[in-house]
């Protein structure tokens, strides 16, 4: 899994998110985990407890939870028990549990408004295809959910600084070639906006 995924993990672990579900710890724990270096055998379900505490999680969940949560992620086949090339037997996410994951992040996206407002305009644009249309209406739920007000049809405007969240979640829905983000130090009717989001 790229590694712009793995960052929004390892930041969700780190967070102490309050409520966060057992069964999502483990994933992003589990997508952690599964890099090169780190390899977990199923045989004993005492290895999903140091899953959730090789990244601080296990705090959160006891031993009894844990084993409750990877047991899920195998009923619902988002990970499963394989073989490697010795033998052993290793936990591994699927196709699916990979698919959850990446959903999964762009709920966890959101724009850090900085201490002051810089005195720019963040517009985003997209001209996306007909074909893409539940892209083009998730994109533009997405946007609307982090804030965002629409300027024009498909122009969308925000102030602060947010080109890196909003290429990961066009890139996720895999229209990214579609969208562009212009930055303006003013326009027409910027005193609407700025009541809006509280900066008059």
């Amino acid at each position: 899994m790229e590694n712009k995924y793995l960052e929004k993990f390892r930041d969700f672990l780190d967070s102490d998110t309050p409520g966060a579900k057992a069964t999502y710890v483990a994933l992003c724990a589990l997508a952690l985990a599964s890099l090169p270096v780190l390899v977990f055998a199923a045989a004993a379900m005492g290895n999903a407890v140091q899953v959730f505490k090789r990244f601080d999680a296990g705090s959160k969940f006891d031993k009894k939870q844990a084993i409750t949560a990877i047991n899920h992620l195998k009923r619902e086949r988002f990970i499963e028990y394989v073989a490697d090339k010795d033998g052993k037997t290793i936990m591994r996410i699927t196709k699916k549990g990979e698919i959850k994951l990446r959903a999964f992040a762009i709920n966890l996206i959101e724009i850090k408004k900085p201490n002051r407002w810089d005195g720019k305009w963040r517009l985003v644009i997209f001209d996306i295809p007909i074909r893409f249309r539940k892209a083009r209406e998730a994109l533009r739920w997405k946007i609307k959910d982090l804030g965002f007000v629409q300027l024009q049809k498909s122009v969308w405007i925000y102030p602060y600084p947010c080109e890196d969240e909003i290429l990961f979640i066009a890139d996720f829905f895999g229209v990214g070639k579609y969208v562009e983000i212009l930055t303006a130090d003013s326009f027409l009717r910027e005193n609407k906006f700025k009541k809006h989001f509280n900066l008059a």
